[in-house]
């Protein structure tokens, strides 16, 4: 038996498991629940999707499945963005029976740190996909992977529930380190003389056109009393 309470909504569930201790396979399942409607037809679905598992199998069982699980067609959410925190209770409550039934702590079975609990999207991805995608909006980050798709509390503080990581905050931090790198990558290319112009500083460019006109053009000129000095250099092109 567990049970696990959602603060951010005052719901809670309490969840029974039959197990043949020989195979360590959930034969039955039940559950009791005190809250919204979304809240109840989660956790019956989660014992749905229990049944017939192995403990170690059902600790993968997301809150997507759940609510996936709960449609009646594929391509139409059963629950809507500002309730999907209900069927992550049921995946909580699953964590907390199989940590007391394998002796583990619940935060074991997470690898990462998750961001979205809505959609369990965790840091790692999130900053992966920002850098892969050259992502620059919290809208493009939701578009690439869900996160801040449903009840909103991941995007900025304010939301209905507290969280240790936002994805203004996410985007921000890492835009900072692209740049950076970036900056970096310009001045080791600068030092090994592999810079292409357009990746030049104004100053860099200067000195660049000013050598290819001392090895190329100056000469001649000087040949026929002539010579050549740069006044300005503009981005669309010429002197």
């Amino acid at each position: 038996m567990a049970d696990y309470g959602a603060e951010s909504c005052g719901d809670a569930v309490r969840l029974y498991w039959l197990i043949d201790p020989q195979t360590d396979q959930i034969i039955d399942a039940k559950f009791k629940s005190f809250g919204c409607g979304t809240a109840i037809a989660s956790s019956d679905m989660m014992v749905e999707l229990c049944l017939g598992k192995r403990v170690q199998e059902a600790v993968k069982i997301t809150n997507l499945d759940v609510e996936r699980g709960l449609r009646d067609h594929p391509d139409v959410p059963a629950v809507p963005g500002q309730k999907m925190h209900c069927s992550v209770m049921a995946y909580d409550v699953i964590k907390q029976a199989a940590g007391q039934y394998l002796g583990k702590n619940p935060e074991d079975f997470e690898d990462e740190i998750i961001v979205c609990e809505c959609a369990r999207v965790s840091l790692g991805t999130i900053k992966e996909v920002i850098k892969l995608n050259d992502l620059k909006s919290v809208e493009e980050i939701t578009n690439y992977t869900k996160a801040g798709g449903f009840c909103g509390s991941c995007i900025r503080p304010g939301g209905h529930e507290a969280r240790e990581y936002y994805l203004v905050d996410i985007l921000k931090d890492v835009r900072a380190e692209m740049e950076a790198e970036k900056r970096k990558e310009v001045a080791q290319k600068s030092l090994e003389g592999d810079l292409s112009f357009i990746e030049m500083t104004m100053v860099q460019k200067v000195k660049a056109i000013d050598k290819t006109i001392d090895t190329h053009i100056r000469p001649m000129l000087m040949m026929d009393g002539g010579n050549l000095e740069v006044l300005d250099i503009k981005e669309g092109g010429g002197l």
